[in-house]
């Protein structure tokens, strides 16, 4: 009797079946087997009606997921069975019970019972229900399943095919491009799931980079924002909120950390601290909500990046680089980025001319300018031809319009090396003319110049000579913004084609480049590549070192200026006609004078020193790279030299030489004057490593580059109370005679003397004195005598 009472209450509780089952299968085989009749009998009655509840049918579910491990041969068609289940019913199955048999697929599918590839298409399908809750537990584990699969070197190449396919079909599919239909969720999650098996390094492949390419021709703004914004910062954690609202997407792309419920009221905290009763908890959430103010007022001001995520990803860059945060892996790995960005060109534009009175959709402005920056960089990245961009930009470039920073930017990031310079010259004269003048505030000034010279560095030829040496004067400017976003313009041209400067502007190397035609002097013509014949300076290597202790420094640099003679007499010649052609009124800016060794000249007569056009084209052609004549002294034919590079493989220490003989060269040919000296307009003289050294021809520029270093709203962080101190003191050495009497004495190690201690002293303190008594005890005629005494000294003035 006891033995079947137990018996009857285990088959009642199942957790406590589950537990005894899990210790001892053998001993309890009779139960399960019943369990299991029990399953399949609920199972038949509730396909009937699969609407309702059945809270029994789910804990029974659950119980058999647990234990069927124990049992694989008699629970083998268990999960068959719920997958059917749920492939048939699963809009209507209530959300709790749903919940259950997805739980109880999970931790089959975690212990090993069922496959991947059998369980996850369903998963997928199951994005489709208007649960917020299942679809993040579904993301949470299709996530990390696809994760572990392809953990280390192992690849599931099987998996991630079927996937990545049942992926393409639910982001192309009809009722995903339904706004209101159950499709455009599922594509949403799935979209989600595949950006993140992008960034975290598991689906770095072609095929799931056009998965997401599909996805920004969706005419559902939340899947096409989200695919968008992927290309434009790849490795940036990408938002995991599901929001229900699918009536209402969100179209600004704003993330799940500024929404209402998370917003810190800072003022309202503040006002509680002040009208309460101060305790340690308020003070620590008052503290919390002013770091949490000041960070946020930090992120707005350019000031901190993004947040940090768990890979050590901070705004789409990884801890500890200095190089750019933007990746280009994902544009690199689209199959036709040429169709893609006029189709992308193709919405903005429909959508920018379209009127709402005709019944087409317009987007709004911050949907379109994301389309504009992923075309401006597709455009760039791979120097495509869409030439009906440039003139759409051009209603945009004027000071007043909103995030007309962002906009230069995408312009300059969308001209390369092969647009058609008459294509650029009309945008660069509309920068120049709008933001370029003297009725404008200093900052547009300084943005329109850093876009001319953003846009110059990748096309050179896009900028007319007129305008280049009208922008060139603004060097002179008093604000010091523009001044330096003028300066770097001359510099840039200084290095790439220098003909177009007045003689005066074009400096000491640029001039002695024209004059002796060294290679690079030249400018490239539209669409002419410089192939490399070497390595350049690698010529360099034949020359002694500067750490060689056999070579003393005489020794060193007479081989390093006879690599130079051949020019040097060309300069002297050069110099020769230069005096000769020379007119009479441009007077002193005409003249080149060298110095005693022919190398170098005077900072003062290089801006307004150089040959004339004749002179820099027929200056005389540089020789052969690869060989370098050496010339006998009895006359003979030269005998051939070869390069370093083609006798052997160059090393990294090679390199590295190669780098520091390079900058010895810079500095020898400069080093007979300071680094930074006035020049006749005033500035100093920049030399290529501070001024010329910007990335822009392979770099990605951003709305910061565009205002510059000196406009920009970056700012520099608070400076500590030890750092101002440390600062002032700084500032009080060498200025001893203007420091106080205080600072003199302490300095000396004396203290005042007790006269001077007296004059501060508290009259409590001295009114017994015998001084102080008598002085009070004066007769009337003795204070008149001795204020006589004090008028007379205060009318001789002490003498």
């Amino acid at each position: 009797m006891g033995r079947n009472l137990r018996s009857t209450n285990l088959l009642s509780n199942l957790p406590q079946l589950q537990n005894l089952i899990k210790r001892d299968p053998r001993s309890y085989e009779e139960e399960f087997n019943q369990q299991l009749h029990h399953f399949e009998a609920s199972l038949a009655i509730f396909e009937l009606k699969p609407d309702e509840e059945a809270k029994e049918f789910g804990e029974i579910i659950n119980f058999l997921s647990q234990v069927a491990r124990c049992y694989p041969q008699k629970s083998a068609r268990f999960p068959g069975q719920l997958i059917d289940l749920l492939q048939k019913h699963y809009p209507v199955l209530n959300a709790e019970l749903r919940k259950s048999i997805v739980q109880a697929l999970i931790l089959l599918r975690n212990r090993g019972v069922i496959s991947n590839v059998t369980v996850m298409p369903l998963f997928f399908t199951l994005f489709r229900c208007r649960d917020k809750k299942l679809r993040s537990m579904l993301y949470s584990h299709i996530v990390n399943d696809v994760k572990v699969a392809n953990k280390g070197k192992h690849r599931d190449h099987k998996l991630n095919k079927s996937l990545q396919s049942f992926m393409y079909t639910m982001v192309t599919a009809a009722d995903a491009q339904d706004k209101h239909g159950e499709g455009a969720v599922a594509a949403k999650k799935s979209l989600d799931v595949c950006i993140e098996l992008y960034r975290k390094n598991v689906w770095t492949d072609a095929k799931a980079v056009n998965v997401i390419v599909q996805a920004c021709f969706s005419p559902i703004n939340k899947i096409m924002l989200t695919a968008v914004q992927f290309f434009l910062n790849p490795l940036k954690k990408s938002n995991e909120g599901d929001e229900d609202d699918e009536d209402e997407p969100t179209t600004n792309g704003e993330s799940a950390g500024q929404t209402k419920k998370n917003r810190v009221n800072f003022m309202m905290i503040q006002h509680q601290s002040n009208i309460n009763r101060k305790t340690k908890y308020r003070t620590r959430v008052l503290d919390k909500a002013t770091r949490i103010r000041k960070r946020e007022q930090a992120k707005r001001d350019g000031q901190l990046p993004d947040e940090e995520d768990e890979d050590g990803i901070v705004g789409g860059k990884k801890k500890g680089s200095n190089g750019p945060a933007v990746n280009f892996d994902a544009l690199s790995l689209v199959h036709d980025p040429q169709s893609f960005a006029e189709k992308l060109f193709a919405r903005v534009h429909r959508s920018a001319t379209a009127t709402k009175r005709g019944g087409s959709t317009t987007d709004r402005f911050e949907v379109r300018l994301l389309l504009l920056k992923l075309i401006s960089r597709l455009i760039g990245h791979h120097q495509l031809q869409v030439l009906a961009f440039y003139p759409f930009l051009q209603r945009y470039l004027q000071p007043h319009q909103v995030d007309v920073t962002q906009i230069l930017a995408l312009l300059a990031n969308a001209s390369h090396a092969f647009t058609p310079p008459d294509v650029l010259q009309p945008l660069i004269r509309a920068v120049a003319d709008n933001f370029v003048s003297d009725h404008c505030a200093p900052e547009v000034m300084c943005a329109g110049l850093n876009t001319v010279r953003a846009i110059a560095a990748r096309q050179p030829l896009a900028v007319d000579p007129d305008l280049l040496n009208d922008l060139v004067m603004y060097r002179k400017h008093k604000d010091k913004g523009v001044m330096m976003a003028a300066r770097s313009l001359l510099v840039l041209y200084r290095q790439i084609n220098p003909e177009m400067l007045h003689r005066r502007d074009r400096g000491r190397e640029a001039t002695m480049g024209l004059i002796s035609g060294a290679p690079g002097s030249t400018p490239l013509g539209f669409g002419e590549v410089r192939a490399a014949e070497g390595v350049e300076g690698a010529e360099l290597l034949d020359l002694p070192s500067e750490d060689d202790e056999s070579m003393d420094e005489l020794e060193y640099a007479s081989a390093l200026a006879s690599d130079l003679e051949a020019s040097d007499v060309e300069l002297e010649e050069s110099d020769a006609e230069v005096d000769e052609t020379s007119d009479e009124d441009e007077g002193e800016d005409d003249g080149l004078e060298l110095v005693s060794d022919g190398s170098a000249m005077s900072e003062d007569e290089s801006d307004g020193s150089g040959a004339s056009e004749d002179e820099g084209d027929g200056s005389g052609a540089s020789e052969d790279e690869d060989a370098e004549p050496i010339v006998n002294d009895e006359g003979a034919e030269p005998v051939v030299k070869k390069r370093v590079d083609m006798m052997r493989f160059l090393t990294s220490e090679d390199f590295a030489r190669i780098e520091k003989l390079k900058r010895r060269q810079r500095q020898e040919g400069a080093g007979r004057q300071p680094k930074k000296s006035k020049t006749d307009d005033g500035y100093s003289d920049y030399s290529d490593a501070e001024a010329g050294s910007d990335d822009e021809q392979t770099g990605e520029v951003d709305d910061w580059a565009i205002l510059g270093d000196y406009h920009s709203r970056r700012r520099r962080r608070k400076a500590t109370y030890e750092e101002r101190m440390d600062s002032i003191r700084s500032g009080r050495e060498g200025r001893e005679k203007f420091s106080s009497s205080k600072a003199k004495r302490e300095k000396e190690g004396r203290s005042l003397s007790n006269r001077e201690k007296r004059k501060t002293k508290d009259f409590r303190m001295i009114s017994h004195k015998r001084s102080v008594v008598t002085k009070g005890k004066r007769k009337l005629s003795q204070k008149r005598r001795e204020l006589r005494q004090h008028i007379t000294k205060q009318k001789k003035k002490g003498f």
